[in-house]
């Protein structure tokens, strides 16, 4: 009797070991077997990642889930490009530009004498004996409908290509101001042709590169390893072009504090020569850079690299909100072919400026895109 128990006892701890060590393996199997995301995935595993023999392809509704991100943002037909012809079509080329047919001409093309000083054999700007200010007596004052929207462009490096200049020149409405490199080969008579034109002009006024181990910004630009008479030398050799300039566009570089007492100084120039500031810096730097009623104007939009058609018309939608938000707003771009077209086909779609006698007479009761494209003097109140 005492063995028959003995023999059932044992039976039944090898009988709950087994079910343990199943029970054990089952659930370890299970744990191991991750959470698959599709089909392929799951056969992948299965297979031990060996390559399908077949290729396999979604439900049709597994299919338009998979695809309605990118469908949803190219819903556009896509061009077809199979010869050069097409890409040469397609491309935003700066000589495929049109002329604009209503151009006018500024009041001042040529330089005023009295506007003008020697100093050290260069020709500078200066405010005349009767208190004429350069930005204001080169600039072009225009009227603007009421209930639009003053929205300024200023294209910067502009001369250093002259075929790339003749066709901008002649291209882009009058109200868009140029900004000139002090690289640019005959800058005086590249001025003399934009004010022919009616852009209002400036120059380029060159920071030293906030890399400077890997860039330079060249032997007219400010930089940390000269003198302050050798950085205002540059500075005066900028602005000595013998030509009508409303001021300079502060290019971005370096504003730290080691190049900020220079860059006091060259504002100061500006400011006691009757010249406009034209900020064109990120950041709010030079804002920090305090020169007691200078006559500035700090960009709001810059377009100057990204250069994909849809970064260029978000910043373009960013100035018209800037626009209507502070009743103006100035873009400063760079002259690239893709930017110049962008800016020129934006400018085409701003609602015409209608009295509210016209507006009555032609039955129009709001206005789609009240802009008005204005000169850089314009946006500044002295």
């Amino acid at each position: 009797m005492i063995g028959y128990r003995k023999l059932k006892l044992f039976l039944f701890v090898l009988l709950a070991l087994v079910l343990v060590t199943i029970s054990g393996y089952f659930f370890a199997q299970k744990k191991s077997v991750p959470e698959f995301r599709n089909k392929v995935e799951r056969i992948m595993f299965e297979k031990k990642n060996k390559a399908p023999k077949y290729i396999l392809t979604l439900s049709d509704k597994e299919n338009k889930i998979q695809n309605s991100a990118s469908s949803e943002q190219d819903t556009k037909p896509k061009v077809k490009l199979e010869t050069i012809s097409d890409f040469v079509n397609a491309a935003p080329l700066i000589a495929k530009l049109k002329e604009f047919k209503n151009h006018y001409s500024l009041n001042n093309i040529e330089v005023n004498p009295k506007l003008l000083e020697n100093k050290d054999s260069l020709f500078l700007p200066k405010i005349s004996d009767n208190n004429q200010k350069p930005w204001i007596e080169y600039g072009q004052q225009i009227s603007v409908a009421p209930n639009f929207y003053k929205i300024a462009v200023i294209f910067k490096n502009m001369g250093i290509d002259q075929n790339s200049f003749n066709s901008i020149n002649s291209a882009l409405p009058s109200e868009v101001s140029f900004s000139f490199s002090p690289y640019a080969l005959n800058k005086k008579d590249l001025i003399l042709q934009a004010r022919k034109k009616g852009h209002e002009t400036y120059m380029d006024l060159l920071l030293a590169s906030k890399d400077v181990l890997k860039a330079d910004n060249g032997p007219l630009a400010m930089a940390i390893t000269a003198s302050p008479q050798e950085n205002m030398s540059r500075f005066y050799k900028s602005l000595s072009v013998e030509a009508p300039i409303g001021g300079m566009l502060v290019v971005d570089g370096m504003v730290d504090e080691t190049t900020s007492n220079q860059i006091q100084a060259y504002f100061q120039e500006l400011k006691s020569r009757g010249l406009l500031m034209l900020d064109a810096t990120l950041g709010n730097n030079v804002d920090n850079i305090a020169i007691d009623k200078i006559s500035k104007k700090k960009a709001d939009i810059i377009i100057n690299d990204q250069l994909s058609a849809e970064n260029i018309q978000k910043l373009l939608n960013m100035a018209e909100k800037t626009a209507r938000e502070n009743g103006q707003a100035l873009i400063v771009a760079n002259p690239k072919p893709v930017v110049v077209t962008a800016i020129i086909n934006w400018i085409e779609t701003f609602s015409p400026q209608l009295s509210y006698k016209q507006m009555k007479e032609q039955n129009i009761t709001s206005i789609e895109r009240p802009f008005a494209l204005v000169p850089v003097s314009n946006l500044v109140v002295e």
